[in-house]
């Protein structure tokens, strides 16, 4: 057994605390012992109270006849005499049974029997006696039960029992570690025995068997939310997983079909097919491009977050894309604040997330249209008035090399870097058909994102509900 184990720590702790505790006991009898004997005789005198009241014996006139205690506490009074007294009296002090010859009451010297006095000592032949009075308390006439007790007999008794109840003491203390200590080590061991299969079952799973999970029953209630954590980090390493081999598996499908048809262009050497090669060297090389911008929006770690204008990386993106539009004849409307906003974001990934939106709108969009752009304090939204997306295909616009049915040619990795981006900075980015076109919405600080209707065939020239002013791209 290890030391730093569970077993070892509760049984090091608890013999720790039961040595202690034993130490306390034995220090503190040997003060009342030696410093306050008065807490001593007052417990003798309570016991001896107690023994004698229960033991006493009354006549049909209610008149105490014989005192029937245990043999050991007889013997006590029978061969100590003048040292170990009892006597039972009436209201007016007559003695109607003792354990001496005494035929008074006991009563300081000179006085008159008192029984309001409860303590006092006497010192008949020199011989030292403390006296304790205590009234019966049953109906019936009033009856009183003294103790006297002699100081030699208490010196005596203390002297030897003080020792033998310190020795009896540690005694009993170390008998109750050794069997504490081994009700602990069973108990113990019978509680780490589901914990023990729960670690061989953990130690079982590996990446080809991500599926199983541990079993939470016959666990100490403490041990089930450890537990139950652990099987939900292993359901999102699954997921995760997953998720990998399938982006891997598609990935690889996807560039095969061209590399094969790059490679039989190659051999057959037909210059005449040398503008489509380019082109499908243009397509991977994108292709490849955005497979590393999805792998490095996935790490947390590539993020260098800062205070951003949000209209200032839109400009950005705007000016970088304007040749794309003006080729395509798509104006891009944008809107000002009248005032800058500073949000707290990776300005190259916002950059990216923004870029691609209006990349793909300008896509979308139909010859002489137009694409807007529209941001303020809740987050940034890109809006066209292409055909649109289908209700059935919006929870999949997100989705790793999902495409439309007119695609062209594009890898589909687009809008997944936006929602990677987004799920990075803990934002919320959204699609919905605006009929015509669609609106992608990024909210920054997650009021809610606007209704469609917000965006329905709003004319590129009527922009000055959004912003101070509106500025058009051509």
């Amino acid at each position: 057994m290890k030391l730093d184990s569970l077993t070892g720590k509760l049984l090091f702790t608890t013999t720790i605390a039961l040595i202690i505790t034993t130490a306390f006991v034995a220090i503190l009898s040997h003060v009342v012992i030696t410093y306050f004997p008065r807490v001593m005789l007052e417990a003798d005198f309570a016991g001896n109270e107690r023994q004698l009241t229960d033991s006493l014996v009354f006549d049909s006139a209610d008149k105490p006849i014989a005192v029937n205690v245990n043999p050991g506490l007889s013997s006590v009074f029978e061969v100590l005499k003048d040292d170990a007294v009892y006597r039972v009296v009436d209201a007016q002090g007559k003695v109607l049974l003792a354990s001496d010859d005494g035929a008074h009451a006991f009563a300081p010297t000179g006085q008159p029997f008192n029984p309001q006095l409860k303590r006092f000592d006497l010192a008949p032949d020199s011989n030292l006696l403390h006296v304790a009075t205590f009234a019966l308390t049953r109906p019936g006439p009033q009856y009183y039960v003294q103790v006297a007790r002699s100081e030699r007999f208490q010196q005596a008794l203390t002297q030897n029992d003080g020792g033998t109840v310190r020795l009896t003491t540690l005694i009993m203390t170390l008998v109750a570690l050794l069997i504490f200590s081994a009700i602990v080590l069973c108990t113990i061991c019978r509680l780490m025995k589901p914990v023990q299969k729960v670690s061989l079952a953990a130690s079982r799973i590996n990446p080809g068997n991500l599926q199983a999970r541990l079993a939470t029953e016959s666990l100490p209630c403490e041990l089930v939310p450890l537990i139950t954590a652990f099987n939900g980090a292993l359901d999102r390493l699954a997921n995760g997983y997953r998720v990998q081999q399938e982006f891997l598996a598609t990935t690889a499908h996807e560039l095969k079909t061209p590399l094969a048809l790059m490679r039989g262009t190659v051999e057959l050497g037909d210059s005449s097919d040398r503008a489509q090669l380019l082109s499908d060297i243009d397509a991977m090389s994108r292709q490849i491009q955005q497979l590393l911008q999805l792998a490095e929006c996935s790490e947390p770690h590539n993020y260098i977050m800062a205070e951003t204008d949000p209209a200032m990386v839109a400009a950005d993106a705007i000016a970088k894309l304007d040749r794309l539009a003006d080729s395509r004849d798509v104006a891009i409307n944008t809107n000002a604040l009248a005032k800058p906003m500073l949000i707290k974001a990776d300005s190259a990934a916002l950059t990216i997330l923004i870029r691609n939106l209006l990349e793909n709108a300008i896509q979308q969009a139909p010859p002489g249209t137009n694409v807007q752009v529209l941001h303020d304090e809740n987050g940034v939204t890109v809006r066209d008035y292409g055909p649109g997306i289908d209700q059935n295909d919006l929870p999949m616009v997100f989705r790793r090399f999902w495409r439309g049915a007119d695609s062209d040619g594009r890898s589909g990795l687009g809008l997944a870097i936006c929602q990677q981006i987004a799920q990075a900075h803990g934002w919320t980015i959204s699609v919905d058909a605006a009929n015509p076109g669609a609106v992608f919405r990024v909210i920054f600080d997650g009021s809610g994102r606007p209704s469609p209707d917000q965006y329905h065939l709003t004319p590129s020239s009527d922009l000055s509900g959004i912003g101070e002013h509106a500025t058009s791209y051509r």
